[in-house]
């Protein structure tokens, strides 16, 4: 491994670039993800008091969380295209928006079919939003900055548990207003920062390097040159949205397969730890339940950062990945020996760790293969098939509850999936080459600068 730093390989001008970059985007992508999570993940909290007040069942619960999904998985690559074609300003207004007035709607369902239907249009309103800052961070960051960029952009989603967790607790012990039960409220508040959201996006959200004030003339040359030759070394690439090196890919698969086993640990946890904490831990109001929940997402929180960084310091991709996912499906395992008692919480802790530990290096693999067009499709695909777990881990939880008795059941599967994913980043990811690639692309970048 090598112990290149990566002040090193940008020089001033670089150096200059990446910070403003990151300074001026970061913040606002950040925000409008909290967003976005608490809004998709608030039905976890609702669900304290709502599901005995419209009769739903565990495996219910579990259809309800996950047709979010399908809804998203339909309309992903179609939002990925729109972005790309109208721009990531216009379209990620429009997502913030209609995902917003969606979420304030839940509020006012009347039984589980109406909240079915709602949760499935929040998932085709939502489509398109995280491959869409995924596509658009990768016409900003190179390869070599990936791993950071990405993991410090999904800060979002610890942020998002530390802040929405705490806030629907307290919704669900404290607010009844208007005679209407808290769940509702939660809804109807968390949703209306979103479509704010969305407003200020049209304001201060730039498209492309071009359209900046805040980058110097020969900041936007270094970004622009550096971000071109490194295109021209990727193998996955066509100007067509609807290519055969967008869809049959082989490399594109490979982070298929990865990408569900990680979201299929993500999201069976994102629903379901308000209840496995309220079930372990008898007596804990809501609130309570939303603090500890808060907490469990702070160790995520910082072994993303670390890990995101570790990887893009070292120049590793390989077992960057592999080892967080063989740690999770460990842990996913022994958390089912504790399921009676408090030590069950710092397993959820370490589970969340491990996945969110993945997001910067698995979704740093993607810049050193896709493209153009072919980025915008390829991310799309991977993210939506990732998010179709969010559709089968949930039900898969709650499935196997019902038939079991055992809240942990389900976890067991997912076990078994993440070390099938570790046996295919094994023999896919190859640090070697993917060096290689990086060293050659900024000499040609360099060589390009010199001459002009």
């Amino acid at each position: 491994m090598s112990n290149t730093t990566t002040a090193s390989w940008r020089g001033v001008t670089g150096d200059r670039a990446y910070k403003k970059v990151t300074a001026h985007l970061m913040p606002i992508l950040i925000l409008f993800y909290i967003l976005a999570y608490i809004g998709r993940s608030n039905l976890g909290y609702a669900a304290l008091t709502m599901n005995v007040d419209l009769g739903i069942s565990d495996a219910i619960y579990g259809l309800v969380a996950g047709v979010f999904f399908l809804g998203y998985f339909i309309f992903e690559v179609p939002s990925n295209i729109l972005l790309d074609k109208f721009g990531a300003r216009i379209w990620i207004a429009r997502i913030l928006i209609t995902w917003g007035l969606i979420i304030v709607a839940t509020g006012f369902v009347q039984n589980a079919t109406q909240l079915l239907i709602a949760r499935f249009l929040l998932g085709l309103a939502e489509a398109g939003f995280f491959p869409g800052v995924i596509l658009y961070l990768s016409r900003w960051y190179l390869g070599r900055d990936a791993a950071k960029s990405v993991s410090l952009f999904m800060l979002a989603i610890p942020f998002s548990y530390m802040i929405g967790a705490p806030l629907s607790g307290w919704i669900v012990d404290n607010v009844h207003w208007l005679g209407m039960p808290s769940w509702r409220w939660i809804f109807m508040l968390e949703g209306i920062p979103s479509i704010l959201g969305g407003i200020l996006c049209l304001f201060i959200l730039p498209n492309a390097i071009r359209d900046v004030k805040w980058l110097e003339p020969d900041e936007k040359e270094w970004l622009s040159t550096s971000l071109d030759a490194e295109a021209a070394l990727k193998p996955v690439k066509s100007t067509r949205h609807f290519s055969k090196e967008a869809f049959l890919n082989p490399r594109i698969w490979a982070l298929v397969v990865v990408y569900f086993a990680i979201e299929m640990g993500e999201y069976g946890l994102g629903f379901w730890t308000p209840l496995i904490i309220e079930r372990i831990g008898q007596n804990l109001t809501a609130t309570s339940v939303g603090w500890l929940t808060a907490a469990t997402y702070v160790l995520g929180a910082v072994t993303m950062v670390l890990w995101g960084r570790s990887s893009d310091r070292l120049r590793e991709r390989r077992w960057h990945n592999i080892v967080p996912t063989l740690l999770c499906a460990v842990a996913l395992v022994a958390i089912g020996f504790f399921s009676e008692s408090m030590v069950a919480v710092l397993f959820l802790a370490i589970i969340i760790a491990t996945v969110y530990a993945l997001f910067g290096p698995f979704w740093s693999l993607q810049t050193y293969f896709l493209t153009g067009a072919t980025a915008a499709i390829g991310i799309a695909l991977i993210n939506s098939f990732g998010n179709l777990a969010g559709f089968v881990s949930p039900y898969l939880i709650g499935l196997m509850s019902d038939m079991t008795g055992n809240q942990f059941a389900g976890f067991y599967v997912i076990a078994a999936l993440m070390v099938v994913a570790a046996v295919v980043l094994f023999f896919s990811v190859n640090n070697e080459k993917l060096r290689a690639q990086e060293e050659q692309a900024t000499a040609e970048a360099q060589a390009l600068l010199a001459s002009e």
